[in-house]
């Protein structure tokens, strides 16, 4: 026989376990079965409920046949309302109890359960595709100089300015460079360099590009080279730390040479752009190939990798980098293969 304190304990949990079933939601699946926790959400057919035993489960919408709510929450149906009740089971599905009247519908018509004081799953995609949609510019201007008198005369300086206005959904770049050098009095660099780029993605791995840039480099007797390119691009990689993107499109170039050389042609327009970021670096490498639809066997290829340092100041980093350019016909006196390294010193700032 009990003691009566043991007893009265074994009442008393009794009545706790039942009180809080009482006050749990409960979830009646078609097969039977019963599930009690806390209806925390319910949108696109599923159920999300917190439990005791499980934590947080789902279950399939077309799996429940009724539904009891402890405390009002909002319920949406298919007719395009919405109102704030209790809810409570019905022989034919589930009634809503609110302050101005009581709601009957079949489960199957429900659209979305959340709870009171929280967003709706509309309003939550509208904040979310906002947060994406917004907009930020960004700026960085880099200078790097190197001189040296004495028994020689050299002097060397390249300037560049960038600005991104940039979201999670597209990007848009302006960009500016110009490099002047001399050694003993002979100009050995000379080009400067202006462009803007465009991307913009209608899904997280697909979208399209445009690009537009005039150059000038008086070392390599060009007068003018402007290049244009529209096309798809596609993200191979997209993670955190890596982002590989690939481009496809068509070209147009036209180019005008100091000795009245002219050529313009339409053609491929083909890159890899890649990013990767290890703790507070980053390593951007970019290669591109263009040949011209006139004859193929003309064509350019430029890489450009540049690592950037942050440095102890949050507005200043060291920008280090090779830059390659090809052009399988260049004009008379000049290299097929023009590669440049250099080190830049960057202020950045928003």
């Amino acid at each position: 026989m009990k003691h009566p304190l043991q007893k009265i304990l074994s009442v008393c949990a009794t009545g706790f376990f039942l009180a809080t079933s009482a006050l749990a939601d409960r979830v009646e699946l078609t097969n039977g079965s019963v599930v009690l926790g806390k209806i925390v959400s319910a949108e696109e057919g599923k159920f999300k409920v917190e439990t005791d035993f499980a934590g947080t489960v789902e279950i399939k919408q077309d799996k429940i046949k009724s539904f009891t709510t402890d405390e009002a929450v909002n319920v949406a149906l298919a007719t395009g309302s919405a109102v704030l009740g209790q809810v409570a089971p019905t022989a034919s599905g589930i009634k809503v109890a609110a302050t101005n009247g009581e709601l009957t519908a079949d489960t199957k018509q429900v659209t979305a359960i959340w709870l009171k004081g929280a967003d709706s799953p509309a309003e939550r995609a509208a904040k979310e595709f906002a947060a994406k949609a917004a907009r930020k510019w960004a700026y960085e201007a880099s200078v790097a100089v190197a001189g040296r008198t004495g028994a020689s005369e050299k002097f060397g300086a390249t300037f560049g300015l960038k600005a991104t206005l940039a979201s999670a959904q597209d990007k848009l770049i302006f960009a500016y460079a110009a490099e002047r050098a001399q050694d003993n009095g002979v100009k050995t660099a000379d080009r400067q360099f202006g462009g803007v780029d465009y991307s913009s993605f209608y899904s997280p791995l697909n979208g399209w590009y445009a690009r537009t840039s005039v150059e000038s480099d008086k070392i390599k007797s060009l007068d003018l080279r402007s290049s244009s390119g529209v096309g798809l691009t596609r993200k191979l990689v997209h993670q955190p730390k890596e982002d590989l993107e690939f481009r496809l499109g068509v070209s147009y170039l036209y180019e005008t040479y100091s000795d009245n050389t002219k050529f313009s042609s339409p053609g491929l327009d083909v890159g890899f752009i890649n990013t990767y970021t290890f703790g507070s670096a980053k390593l951007l490498s970019t290669l591109t190939y263009t040949p011209a639809f006139k004859d193929f066997g003309n064509y350019r290829i430029h890489h450009e990798s540049t690592l950037e340092l942050p440095l102890t100041a949050a507005l200043w980093k060291l920008k280090v980098g090779l830059a390659n350019d090809y052009q399988s016909i260049p004009p008379a006196g000049v290299e097929r293969l023009d590669t440049l390294y250099f080190t830049s010193l960057i202020l950045n700032w928003q």
